[in-house]
Formats: structure tokens, sequence, C-alpha cells
């Protein structure tokens, strides 16, 4: 039995070293675990650059008019880059930080996310770059602006991999939206610049909508026969949706946000 238990320690520690050698070598392979949601910063800087990909020239520029941004309205526009999305979709990923940070005024909600992803953005494929937009600044960009402003700024930059003035152009430009909001003036020697990322909304057809259209008329006849459909209750959409239990705190405001936005 003696015998017996020290064989067994021996292929123990075996094993323990074969799993230790593995680790090493698939950490400096790139193969280890995807890199996971970052967790909330103790400071909000404006621009989270994990993944190396903004000049600092740009990355000055961003968190200046960011920090003025949030100083005259309570909006907050964050910039983050990471290495991978730990093999989520980059909707899922961008919708998942913009609630555990609690980006944007808890009240106002008016937070926006731009994340971009190095892995999809070097392989130049979906999921290279998201704009995620708080409830109390989708009627400044819809999700038909926020595609166009990738489509006219981002990507074009991208393809000839310039990564940092893809990154930088599109926040200026949704700088830009959310300083019109707020109806500052961009006469001012602060927003002046942003004057020069003029975008348009992508075009809806009627067609694209008609299913809606039909599902809504539906829901409205049902309603009517009806008095409601059985059980109805106010909900977690009649609300304010994630993130509704952030406090203030770590320089991020508790705002929350349903999905909207556009991908790339």
């Amino acid at each position: 039995m003696i015998g017996m238990g020290k064989i067994i320690r021996k292929h123990v520690k075996t094993g323990l070293l074969i799993a230790a050698v593995l680790f090493v070598l698939l950490a400096n392979t790139g193969i280890a675990c995807a890199e996971p949601v970052p967790a909330r910063p103790f400071e909000n800087i404006y621009v989270f650059d994990y993944a190396g990909l903004i000049d600092d020239a740009d990355e000055q520029q961003m968190r200046k008019i960011a920090e003025l941004l949030e100083e005259k309205s309570k909006a907050q526009l964050i910039v983050v880059t990471i290495n991978d999305l730990a093999q989520m979709e980059i909707e899922d990923y961008a919708l998942e930080l913009f609630r555990n940070w609690g980006i944007g005024d808890k009240e106002k909600n008016n937070g926006l996310l731009i994340l971009v992803n190095k892995e999809s953005l070097l392989e130049n494929r979906r999921g290279r770059i998201r704009i995620e937009v708080g409830y109390g600044l989708e009627g400044a960009i819809n999700d038909g602006k926020a595609g166009a402003i990738l489509d006219t700024y981002a990507l074009p930059a991208f393809e000839l991999g310039e990564y940092s003035r893809g990154i930088r152009d599109t926040f200026m430009v949704a700088a830009a939206e959310v300083a019109k909001e707020y109806g500052l003036d961009l006469e001012d020697e602060n927003f002046a610049h942003l004057k020069d990322y003029p975008v348009e909304d992508e075009e809806v057809s009627l067609l694209a909508l008609l299913p809606i259209i039909i599902v809504v008329v539906i829901f409205l006849i049902t309603i009517r026969k009806t008095g409601g459909p059985r059980g109805y209750h106010r909900g977690p959409f009649t609300g304010t949706f994630f993130g509704s239990g952030h406090s203030r705190g770590g320089g991020f405001g508790g705002g929350s946000t349903g999905g909207g936005g556009a991908s790339r």
C-alpha cells in the first residue's frame, strides 16, 4: 500500500507539471482563455485603450472633448479597445460592458460607448467596432445614424490600417451629434472643430418597416378587443432596462442602454 501511495503521488506531481507547462505554452501562443469584460475602472478617463490601438495625440484630444461634454451636459462618451470578445458577439459584449460600468447619467441615461475589437479589426471581419447608445441619446444618434457614422468614418480608415484615426473620427462625429442634442455652441473654440464631422442617417425603406407596422397594428387590435394582454403588468421593458441598480461612483453615472446602436 505504501508503494502504491508513492506511485499515485508521483503521477499527481507529473500531471501538475504537465498542466503548468501547457498553461505557459498556451498563454505565450495566444490560445489561453479569452479576455473577459473589463471591470469598471475606479476613475473615468473616457478613453480605455486596452488593445493599444490609439495614438497619444488622438487619445488626449478625445479625452478633452469627452470631459467638456460631460461637464456641460452630463453625457458620457467612452471609448474602449479590447484584444478579443471573449467568444461573445460584439453586441452582447458592448451591452454587458455598458451595463457593468454604468455609462452615462443615471437619470438621463445619456451614455455612449465606442467599442473596438482588435482581433476582428486585424482580420478585417465583422465585430470590429460598435457604437452602443444609451436611452437618453437614441434621439440624437439612432441606429441608422450610428451605422452611417461607422460607414463614413470608421471603416474607410480601418481599410487603410489607420485604426487610431478611424476611432478618433468616429468619436468626434458622435461628440458633434451629442453637442447638438444639448444645444451646445459649436462656434465655441472648444467645440468648433466638431463641425468638420457631418453625418446623415442611413435611409430606411418603408418596405423594411412593413413587418414592424403589421405587428404593431395586430397588437393594437388585440388590446382594443381584450382590454390588454392577460396578466399584463409593468415589466423590465417599461422602465429602465439594465443598470437601474447602479449607483453613482467610480466616475461613472450609472446609466443604462437597451441595445441601440450599430456594429460593423
